[in-house]
Protein backbone atom coordinates (compact mmCIF):
# COMPACT_ATOMS: atom_id res chain seq x y z
CA UNK A 1 0.00 0.00 0.00
CA UNK A 2 2.48 2.44 0.57
CA UNK A 3 4.60 1.48 -2.57
CA UNK A 4 0.78 2.36 -4.56
CA UNK A 5 0.71 5.85 -2.46
CA UNK A 6 3.96 6.45 -3.25
CA UNK A 7 3.68 5.97 -6.57
CA UNK A 8 0.18 8.17 -6.74
CA UNK A 9 1.33 10.74 -4.94
CA UNK A 10 5.47 11.09 -4.38
CA UNK A 11 6.60 13.49 -1.82
CA UNK A 12 8.54 15.21 -4.48
CA UNK A 13 5.99 16.39 -6.77
CA UNK A 14 4.94 19.18 -5.42
CA UNK A 15 6.85 22.78 -4.86
CA UNK A 16 6.02 22.08 -1.19
CA UNK A 17 6.44 18.75 -0.31
CA UNK A 18 4.72 19.19 3.18
CA UNK A 19 1.56 20.16 2.25
CA UNK A 20 -1.39 17.45 2.74
CA UNK A 21 -2.85 16.08 -0.51
CA UNK A 22 -5.83 14.11 -0.84
CA UNK A 23 -5.84 10.96 -2.78
CA UNK A 24 -8.82 9.07 -3.96
CA UNK A 25 -9.05 5.70 -3.05
CA UNK A 26 -11.73 4.72 -5.56
CA UNK A 27 -12.60 0.87 -5.07
CA UNK A 28 -11.92 1.77 -0.95
CA UNK A 29 -13.95 -0.71 0.36
CA UNK A 30 -14.84 0.09 4.09
CA UNK A 31 -11.48 2.14 4.02
CA UNK A 32 -9.17 -0.72 4.55
CA UNK A 33 -5.70 1.48 3.02
CA UNK A 34 -7.21 4.94 5.08
CA UNK A 35 -7.16 2.96 8.23
CA UNK A 36 -3.85 1.49 7.22
CA UNK A 37 -2.46 5.28 6.69
CA UNK A 38 -3.60 6.29 9.99
CA UNK A 39 -2.79 3.29 12.12
CA UNK A 40 0.38 2.41 10.80
CA UNK A 41 2.19 5.54 8.86
CA UNK A 42 2.49 8.65 10.51
CA UNK A 43 4.85 9.62 8.04
CA UNK A 44 2.34 9.43 5.66
CA UNK A 45 -0.80 10.50 7.27
CA UNK A 46 0.79 13.87 7.95
CA UNK A 47 0.31 14.41 4.06
CA UNK A 48 -2.30 12.52 2.54
CA UNK A 49 -5.90 12.88 3.31
CA UNK A 50 -7.23 9.23 1.68
CA UNK A 51 -10.84 9.69 0.60
CA UNK A 52 -12.63 6.16 0.33
CA UNK A 53 -14.79 5.88 -2.57
CA UNK A 54 -16.96 2.68 -3.36
CA UNK A 55 -20.11 1.47 -4.83
CA UNK A 56 -21.38 -0.46 -1.94
CA UNK A 57 -23.32 1.65 0.66
CA UNK A 58 -22.93 -0.61 3.68
CA UNK A 59 -19.09 -0.66 3.09
CA UNK A 60 -19.34 3.44 2.88
CA UNK A 61 -21.50 3.20 6.17
CA UNK A 62 -18.71 0.92 7.56
CA UNK A 63 -16.17 3.49 6.71
CA UNK A 64 -17.88 6.52 7.83
CA UNK A 65 -18.94 5.02 11.20
CA UNK A 66 -14.63 4.24 11.62
CA UNK A 67 -14.33 8.62 11.00
CA UNK A 68 -13.32 8.09 7.65
CA UNK A 69 -13.99 10.24 4.92
CA UNK A 70 -16.33 8.18 2.52
CA UNK A 71 -18.07 8.99 -0.53
CA UNK A 72 -20.54 6.28 -2.29
CA UNK A 73 -20.04 6.23 -6.04
CA UNK A 74 -19.38 4.09 -9.06
CA UNK A 75 -15.72 4.06 -10.30
CA UNK A 76 -17.25 4.41 -13.97
CA UNK A 77 -19.08 7.50 -12.72
CA UNK A 78 -17.33 9.27 -9.97
CA UNK A 79 -19.55 12.53 -8.84
CA UNK A 80 -17.02 14.41 -7.83
CA UNK A 81 -15.79 17.80 -9.91
CA UNK A 82 -12.80 18.17 -12.35
CA UNK A 83 -9.45 18.89 -10.80
CA UNK A 84 -10.58 18.07 -6.86
CA UNK A 85 -8.21 15.49 -6.30
CA UNK A 86 -4.38 15.55 -5.66
CA UNK A 87 -4.44 11.66 -6.93
CA UNK A 88 -6.27 8.93 -7.49
CA UNK A 89 -5.82 4.93 -6.88
CA UNK A 90 -7.43 1.91 -8.16
CA UNK A 91 -6.40 -0.79 -6.03
CA UNK A 92 -7.46 -4.33 -5.12
CA UNK A 93 -10.02 -5.17 -6.85
CA UNK A 94 -9.34 -3.46 -10.33
CA UNK A 95 -10.33 -6.42 -12.41
CA UNK A 96 -14.29 -6.87 -10.95
CA UNK A 97 -14.77 -3.38 -13.13
CA UNK A 98 -16.53 -4.86 -16.48
CA UNK A 99 -14.36 -4.78 -19.21
CA UNK A 100 -16.69 -2.42 -20.88
CA UNK A 101 -16.49 0.00 -18.13
CA UNK A 102 -13.29 0.27 -17.21
CA UNK A 103 -12.45 2.55 -19.76
CA UNK A 104 -15.06 4.85 -18.26
CA UNK A 105 -13.16 4.12 -14.88
CA UNK A 106 -9.62 5.28 -16.25
CA UNK A 107 -11.32 8.77 -17.53
CA UNK A 108 -13.44 9.64 -14.67
CA UNK A 109 -10.12 8.87 -12.46
CA UNK A 110 -8.16 11.42 -14.71
CA UNK A 111 -11.10 14.05 -14.87
CA UNK A 112 -11.21 14.32 -10.87
CA UNK A 113 -7.61 14.85 -10.70
CA UNK A 114 -5.60 17.97 -11.11
CA UNK A 115 -3.09 19.10 -13.57
CA UNK A 116 -0.34 17.35 -12.66
CA UNK A 117 -1.47 14.61 -10.71
CA UNK A 118 -1.33 10.96 -10.99
CA UNK A 119 -3.58 7.94 -11.22
CA UNK A 120 -2.63 4.81 -10.18
CA UNK A 121 -4.08 1.54 -11.73
CA UNK A 122 -2.91 -1.98 -9.99
CA UNK A 123 -3.90 -5.12 -10.76
CA UNK A 124 -2.28 -8.59 -11.39
CA UNK A 125 -1.18 -9.67 -14.21
CA UNK A 126 -3.94 -12.12 -16.44
CA UNK A 127 -1.13 -14.46 -17.26
CA UNK A 128 0.34 -14.41 -13.60
CA UNK A 129 -0.01 -16.90 -10.80
CA UNK A 130 -1.87 -14.83 -8.65
CA UNK A 131 -4.35 -14.64 -12.00
CA UNK A 132 -4.19 -18.82 -12.51
CA UNK A 133 -5.02 -18.85 -8.28
CA UNK A 134 -8.03 -16.45 -8.66
CA UNK A 135 -9.06 -19.11 -12.01
CA UNK A 136 -8.67 -22.43 -10.13
CA UNK A 137 -9.05 -22.16 -6.88
CA UNK A 138 -11.03 -19.12 -5.84
CA UNK A 139 -13.21 -19.25 -8.87
CA UNK A 140 -14.97 -22.75 -8.47
CA UNK A 141 -14.56 -22.83 -4.52
CA UNK A 142 -16.14 -19.41 -3.01
CA UNK A 143 -20.34 -19.19 -2.97
CA UNK A 144 -20.46 -16.47 -5.82
CA UNK A 145 -17.21 -17.36 -8.07
CA UNK A 146 -14.83 -14.91 -9.47
CA UNK A 147 -14.87 -14.62 -12.73
CA UNK A 148 -13.09 -11.60 -13.79
CA UNK A 149 -10.69 -10.83 -16.58
CA UNK A 150 -7.68 -9.83 -15.44
CA UNK A 151 -5.49 -6.77 -17.00
CA UNK A 152 -2.40 -6.88 -19.34
CA UNK A 153 0.69 -4.66 -19.81
CA UNK A 154 -0.83 -4.22 -23.14
CA UNK A 155 -4.92 -3.24 -22.16
CA UNK A 156 -3.30 -0.72 -19.40
CA UNK A 157 -1.42 0.85 -21.71
CA UNK A 158 -4.42 1.18 -24.23
CA UNK A 159 -6.80 1.98 -21.75
CA UNK A 160 -4.49 4.96 -20.80
CA UNK A 161 -3.85 6.39 -24.18
CA UNK A 162 -7.44 6.22 -25.42
CA UNK A 163 -7.99 7.95 -22.30
CA UNK A 164 -5.74 10.46 -23.48
CA UNK A 165 -3.13 10.63 -21.16
CA UNK A 166 -0.09 8.23 -21.56
CA UNK A 167 0.91 5.80 -18.48
CA UNK A 168 3.85 3.69 -17.99
CA UNK A 169 3.39 0.07 -16.50
CA UNK A 170 5.62 -0.79 -13.52
CA UNK A 171 6.30 -4.34 -12.23
CA UNK A 172 5.25 -4.11 -7.94
CA UNK A 173 6.01 -6.64 -5.31
CA UNK A 174 2.42 -7.04 -3.43
CA UNK A 175 3.21 -9.94 -0.99
CA UNK A 176 1.32 -11.66 1.82
CA UNK A 177 3.03 -11.55 4.52
CA UNK A 178 2.01 -13.43 8.17
CA UNK A 179 3.63 -13.48 11.29
CA UNK A 180 4.27 -16.02 14.13
CA UNK A 181 6.46 -17.62 17.05
CA UNK A 182 7.52 -20.53 15.01
CA UNK A 183 7.95 -21.35 12.23
CA UNK A 184 4.87 -23.95 11.89
CA UNK A 185 2.47 -21.22 13.31
CA UNK A 186 3.54 -18.62 10.62
CA UNK A 187 2.98 -21.20 7.88
CA UNK A 188 -0.44 -22.06 9.53
CA UNK A 189 -1.30 -18.31 10.05
CA UNK A 190 -0.65 -17.97 6.46
CA UNK A 191 -2.68 -20.72 5.35
CA UNK A 192 -5.23 -19.43 7.58
CA UNK A 193 -5.01 -15.96 5.97
CA UNK A 194 -5.34 -17.14 2.19
CA UNK A 195 -8.32 -19.27 3.44
CA UNK A 196 -10.12 -16.29 4.50
CA UNK A 197 -9.34 -13.17 2.46
CA UNK A 198 -10.07 -15.29 -0.49
CA UNK A 199 -13.34 -16.99 0.80
CA UNK A 200 -11.69 -20.40 0.14
CA UNK A 201 -12.01 -22.12 4.17
CA UNK A 202 -14.03 -25.16 3.14
CA UNK A 203 -12.38 -26.06 0.60
CA UNK A 204 -9.06 -25.33 2.25
CA UNK A 205 -10.69 -27.93 5.20
CA UNK A 206 -10.64 -30.67 2.52
CA UNK A 207 -7.02 -30.74 2.17
CA UNK A 208 -5.88 -32.13 5.79
CA UNK A 209 -3.22 -30.36 7.51
CA UNK A 210 -0.83 -27.31 7.39
CA UNK A 211 1.46 -29.04 5.32
CA UNK A 212 -1.09 -29.71 2.70
CA UNK A 213 -2.58 -26.29 2.37
CA UNK A 214 1.00 -24.81 2.29
CA UNK A 215 2.07 -27.14 -0.44
CA UNK A 216 -0.84 -26.07 -2.70
CA UNK A 217 0.23 -22.01 -1.65
CA UNK A 218 3.95 -23.34 -2.76
CA UNK A 219 2.05 -24.73 -5.84
CA UNK A 220 0.47 -21.57 -7.09
CA UNK A 221 2.50 -18.90 -6.15
CA UNK A 222 5.74 -20.06 -7.41
CA UNK A 223 7.15 -16.95 -9.34
CA UNK A 224 9.92 -18.42 -11.17
CA UNK A 225 8.47 -18.69 -14.37
CA UNK A 226 6.94 -15.32 -14.25
CA UNK A 227 9.64 -13.63 -13.13
CA UNK A 228 11.45 -14.81 -16.06
CA UNK A 229 9.59 -13.08 -18.68
CA UNK A 230 9.23 -9.69 -17.16
CA UNK A 231 10.61 -7.07 -19.17
CA UNK A 232 12.70 -6.05 -16.55
CA UNK A 233 14.79 -7.74 -13.78
CA UNK A 234 13.31 -7.76 -10.50
CA UNK A 235 14.27 -9.04 -7.16
CA UNK A 236 10.86 -10.39 -5.92
CA UNK A 237 10.90 -13.06 -3.75
CA UNK A 238 10.18 -16.44 -6.17
CA UNK A 239 7.90 -18.77 -4.06
CA UNK A 240 6.25 -18.66 -1.19
CA UNK A 241 8.84 -18.93 2.12
CA UNK A 242 9.02 -18.78 5.82
CA UNK A 243 12.20 -16.65 7.41
CA UNK A 244 13.32 -15.70 10.73
CA UNK A 245 12.78 -11.99 11.97
CA UNK A 246 13.56 -10.48 14.70
CA UNK A 247 10.57 -11.07 16.74
CA UNK A 248 9.50 -14.47 15.45
CA UNK A 249 9.20 -15.85 12.35
CA UNK A 250 7.60 -14.40 8.88
CA UNK A 251 5.64 -16.61 6.39
CA UNK A 252 5.76 -14.29 2.73
CA UNK A 253 3.80 -15.81 -0.22
CA UNK A 254 5.21 -13.66 -3.10
CA UNK A 255 2.35 -11.75 -5.01
CA UNK A 256 3.63 -10.01 -8.58
CA UNK A 257 1.60 -6.82 -9.48
CA UNK A 258 1.21 -4.76 -12.78
CA UNK A 259 0.69 -1.21 -12.24
CA UNK A 260 -0.05 1.93 -14.52
CA UNK A 261 1.28 4.69 -13.33
CA UNK A 262 -0.13 8.19 -15.24
CA UNK A 263 0.68 11.76 -14.59
CA UNK A 264 -1.99 14.54 -15.95
CA UNK A 265 -0.77 16.90 -17.54
CA UNK A 266 -0.57 20.50 -15.59
CA UNK A 267 -2.88 22.94 -17.23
Amino acid sequence: MRQLLELAAPSRATPDPAAPRTVLDVLGGDGTIARAVHENAPDLRDRLHILTGDLSGDMIERALAQGLAAIRQAADHLFLADGTMDAALLAYGTHHIAPHERLDAVTEALRVVRGGGHVVLHDFDDTSPMARFFTDIVHPHTTAGHDYRHFSRDLLTELFAEAGTPARVVDLYDPLVVRGDTPEEARRRMCAYVADMYGVGAFFATLGGTDARWRLLEEYFQHETYLAILPGTTDFTPAPTVHRSEDGFVAEVPRAAIVAVAHKPPT
